[in-house]
């Protein structure tokens, strides 16, 4: 008995802990730090070493705050608009769809900012925390609740300032060509993630009525 009870509590550590790791992948690749290397490093050329950190982690703290926001008042939003998690999941899966083939394309939407002032826009918001993070977060909130979805935030938060903080090193190893890549590879990864919300909302929606 005390054996089973053990495989009961591994089973369900084991499956938080993959359900943790999920929430967190989904929303580090929407954010995309490596792809946002090239537009990072643009924005801050010219920049001593600590204005670039300045900027960072302005930017950092503009991304948590939005997310954050987005992430408890969202609820809040769906319920005064009417709108059900299941047809919002259908709603969002579609925007990260297209999300994922402006990634696969390569292209990247942003302000073009000055020497500097560059923290908020666009670092901030869109490029870290777009439309894609988002809706990603209040997803992960209707669906998996308030635990996973602050650590999805503040586990991709503090992995894309560590990535972004090393933009110049990465980029010298990657390369154009690579970075292209590895984003494209992570457009992948955003449009199966899409399809899953897709997926699950329909069903929902089906088992609702049904």
């Amino acid at each position: 008995m005390y054996h089973k009870d053990t495989i009961i509590i591994m089973d369900i550590n084991l499956a938080f802990g993959l359900l943790l790791v999920k929430a967190f992948i989904m929303l580090f690749v929407i954010m995309d730090p490596a792809g946002n290397i090239p537009i990072f490093t643009a924005l801050t050329k010219g920049m001593s070493e600590r204005g670039r950190k300045k900027e960072l982690n302005y930017a950092v703290l503009v991304a948590t705050i939005l997310l954050l926001l987005f992430a408890f008042l969202g609820k809040i939003i769906l319920y005064v608009l009417g709108i059900t998690t299941d047809s919002f999941m259908i709603a969002g899966g579609i925007l990260l769809l297209f999300f994922s083939f402006d990634l696969l394309r390569g292209e990247h939407k942003y302000v073009a900012g000055g020497e500097s002032g560059v923290g908020a826009v666009p670092l901030g918001t869109p490029l870290l925390a777009g439309p894609g993070a988002i809706t990603t977060v209040m997803v992960i909130i209707q669906s998996y609740g308030i635990g996973i979805v602050l650590f999805a935030i503040f586990s991709a938060i503090i992995a894309t300032r560590l990535v972004l903080g090393q933009s110049e090193r990465i980029h010298q190893i990657l390369g154009k060509i690579g970075s292209e890549v590895l984003s494209r590879v992570m457009g992948i990864i955003v449009a199966a993630i899409a399809i899953e919300f897709i997926g699950n909302g329909i069903m929902g929606m089906f088992s609702y009525y049904l």
